[in-house]
């Protein structure tokens, strides 16, 4: 552990008792008192008000008049000093420093200053005030210079003297002390301590301060410094009219829940942490229309949106290499609600900045890197995290201008773009760093702009929600669900796709999932409403299925073609037009249930099944259209429509480019037949002008056998077809045999006779 040096008062400070001592009394010249240190608090209001110096020997008190009293002496020895204002007001102003100290009994606080390169002062067991301000009664140090503060300092600490005169503020306290930097302890009560504008001076804050009141900063002040850790956890809210210094010691987290209110142009809050250090906010930067300083208030939220004349709800924000979390987990108030015309979020030294709330919120300020008002000229260079907190929803409402990493916690939704008008948003693409790393939810909601994504990782989703088209380019190995269910969701040049996604879903009419400007690519387990498109251009989409899925909208590409695979069933019920294009079932079943599919080529891997639902007795209803040749090796399921009266011819696959097919479906061979429900069955591979496949419907079919009913011939039941049909193989070997014989035998009778009558003629 680091060596710690300890200070603590070691014996008491005396005073010699006695009667009130006075050197002199002579106006406008300086004057000496001493009190008892066993009396009870004594008036010194007359001393304050001719300008006396005032020596303390205990408690004492001043009673001002009503308006402004400046005291121009000094302020020494041992005791309090109690300022009140028995009228209901009173300032009293004091325009040199004062040095006096508890009565030595009275002290028992420690201060502790850790050893190493960042020591760290810290306060415990604090004493109680030195200076109290009562409520009605104002105090006041300096007039505009850079004196009039009341303070003893007889600790050697880093960063800012340590002010051993504590203060209760019950009133107000006004610090309009110019270039200057001091500290006033720990500071208790429940009034107001206020800088006023445009003066220069720095008020320290450090420690542990229970300070209930509000804290108004007029031109800069430093809430807490890399040398000694802030606690705030009672103050009513801060009041920022210029410059607050947010800073933290190394490994320490200080987290402020005031609201922070502003009621003019010029103000900001800069964070600074050293290595390990957080600055967690969970109030609200507000704009303040209403309210005394001592209680700031807002008429309405939508006055921090507003366009105000003279920019006076403009606020700002700068993240100086901090790490910056706004919110903690147990709030949805958002700590900046703005927009990018009365806001910036500055980011600069590779800070960061974090969002953690348990509703929705929205960011309408972009984060950037540029200085103040010019926030947008140059990027941040940054990482933007929303922590796994369930209802930790972000919407990024404009766009945005950083590099670097963006993580959606699990159980966290980042929504580019509110989805109204003039909401839309965007993520910078480009460096290495520009990626996002998505275990949540990734929702893409713009209505105008245009958006590309690149680089994203993680378990979670992605859904493209708003009219303008989503583009995802690089490296796409997220591996939750895919939505589209409005615009176009696109993959870019290059992109790596989307293979790892667990599902393609096109929920809503209009949705468009499009690689045409890419490459062949794979999707899993794709769904899609009737009215939906996937458009491929000239390249192949498989879809990889590992159980049932439903397709019902089109698809689109000339050159393009769908390829199955995954153990699961494809269902496709729309239809599809890809002239040129090869289709392919590598895998699984690919069921065409009332769809149409356009293509060149169809290509069917053995193992497989084709499940076809013709819609009609003629050519251009077969489910499969085809310019070239159809390669089967599967299996066929077959689905009959209703009414069919036997002799019924139906077409399944119709070459208009006059290819012969290739190869046939599994157990069913050129001719086969088969029965299934009462239906009998014949197939042919060169029906219609001899390249179609055709089924027939026996004469022996009922009507109400062949009506809706579905025959499946695979590889387990293709032995019954097999059978049959070699057994109408035999059948028809057998009388063959029969024929030949009986011709045989005929002749070797006929010859036999025709020899007879021969003989008997000779």
């Amino acid at each position: 552990m680091p060596r710690l040096a300890r200070f603590r008062l070691a014996a008491p400070r005396l005073v010699t008792a006695g009667a009130l001592m006075l050197t002199a009394l002579v106006p406008g010249s300086l004057s000496a008192v001493a009190w008892a240190a066993d009396a009870a608090p004594t008036d010194i209001t007359s001393q304050i008000v001719s300008g006396a110096n005032v020596t303390l020997a205990g408690d004492a008190v001043v009673n001002l008049p009503t308006g402004t009293t400046t005291y121009n002496g000094v302020i020494s020895g041992q005791g309090t000093l109690t300022v009140r204002a028995p009228g209901g007001s009173g300032t009293l102003v004091l325009t040199k420093d004062s040095d006096f100290t508890l009565p030595t009994a009275r002290m028992h606080q420690a201060v502790t200053i850790s050893a190493g390169n960042h020591p760290v002062t810290t306060v415990s067991n604090p004493d109680p005030p030195a200076v109290i301000v009562a409520a009605g009664a104002t105090l006041q140090y300096g007039n505009g210079g850079s004196t009039g503060v009341i303070g003893h300092y007889p600790y050697s600490t880093p960063c800012y003297q340590l002010n051993e005169d504590n203060i209760e503020v019950d009133g107000t306290l006004l610090l309009p002390i110019i270039n200057r930097n001091y500290n006033l302890g720990t500071i208790s009560g429940s009034g107001l301590v206020s800088q006023p504008r445009f003066n220069w001076g720095t008020l320290e804050l450090g420690g542990t301060l229970p300070f209930s009141g509000v804290i108004a900063n007029g031109t800069g002040m430093n809430f807490d410094t890399p040398c000694s850790p802030l606690a705030l956890p009672n103050a009513r809210a801060v009041l920022n009219a210029g410059s607050a210094i947010l800073s933290t010691p190394e490994n320490y987290t200080l987290t402020l829940h005031q609201d922070f209110y502003e009621r003019n142009y010029g103000n900001d809050i800069n964070f600074h942490t050293t290595p390990g250090g957080l600055i967690v906010m969970t109030g609200v930067y507000s704009y303040a229309d209403g309210g005394p300083d001592t209680a700031p208030s807002l008429s309405s939220p939508a006055l921090n949106t507003a366009t105000i004349a003279h920019g006076l709800n403009t606020r700002g924000i700068n993240i100086e290499g901090a790490r910056v979390q706004w919110g903690d987990g147990t709030t949805d108030r958002f700590f900046l609600p703005a927009t990018s015309a009365n806001s910036y979020i500055n980011i600069h030294k590779n800070g960061t900045l974090a969002f953690d709330y348990d509703g929705p919120v929205t960011v309408g300020t972009p984060i950037s890197g540029g200085i103040y008002h010019n926030s947008l000229s140059t990027p941040a260079v940054t990482a933007i995290t929303l922590l796994p907190t369930a209802g930790n929803a972000v919407t990024f409402a404009a766009p945005e201008n950083y590099h670097g990493p963006t993580t959606i916690g699990r159980g966290a939704t980042l929504l580019l773009g509110t989805g109204q008008t003039g909401g839309d948003s965007s993520l910078l693409t480009g460096t290495a760093t520009d990626s996002i790393v998505d275990n949540g939810s990734l929702v893409i909601r713009n209505t105008k702009t245009p958006v590309s994504l690149s680089q994203i990782t993680g378990a979670g989703s992605l859904a493209q929600a708003g009219p303008a088209r989503t583009t995802l380019t690089g490296s796409t190995a997220y591996s939750g669900a895919t939505t589209v269910s409005g615009g176009v969701l696109a993959l870019g040049s290059g992109a790596a796709g989307i293979s790892a996604s667990s599902a393609l879903s096109l929920t809503a009419a209009g949705a468009t999932f499009d690689i045409s400007g890419s490459g062949n690519q794979s999707v899993r387990n794709l769904t899609g409403v009737a009215g939906s498109a996937l458009v491929l251009g000239g390249h192949t989409l498989t879809v990889n299925t590992d159980h049932a899925t439903t397709y019902a909208g089109t698809i689109t590409g000339t050159g393009g073609a769908l390829a199955k695979s995954g153990t699961g069933t494809l269902t496709l019920s729309g239809r599809s037009n890809t002239p040129g294009g090869d289709w392919q079932l590598n895998q699984g079943t690919l069921s065409l249930a009332g769809a149409q599919v356009s293509a060149d080529g169809f290509t069917q891997a053995s193992g497989t099944t084709l499940a076809l639902t013709p819609t009609g007795t003629t050519a251009a209803d077969a489910p499969l259209q085809l310019t070239g040749t159809a390669r089967l090796s599967g299996a066929l399921a077959l689905t009959l429509p209703t009414g069919l009266a036997a002799g019924s011819r139906l077409t399944l696959i119709h070459s208009s480019g006059g290819q012969p097919v290739s190869g046939t479906f599994s157990g069913l061979p050129e001719g086969a037949r088969f029965t299934s429900g009462g239906a009998t069955l014949q197939i042919t591979y060169k029906g219609g002008s001899g390249h179609d496949v055709v089924v027939t419907v026996g004469p022996d079919s009922t009507a109400s056998a062949a009506a809706g009913t579905q025959l499946h011939v695979d590889s387990a039941s293709s032995s019954t077809a097999a059978a049959s049909s070699s057994s109408l193989r035999l059948l028809t070997l057998a009388a063959a045999l029969v024929l030949v014989l009986a011709l045989v035998v005929t002749l070797f009778l006929r010859r036999r006779s025709d020899g007879r009558k021969h003989r008997a003629d000779h």
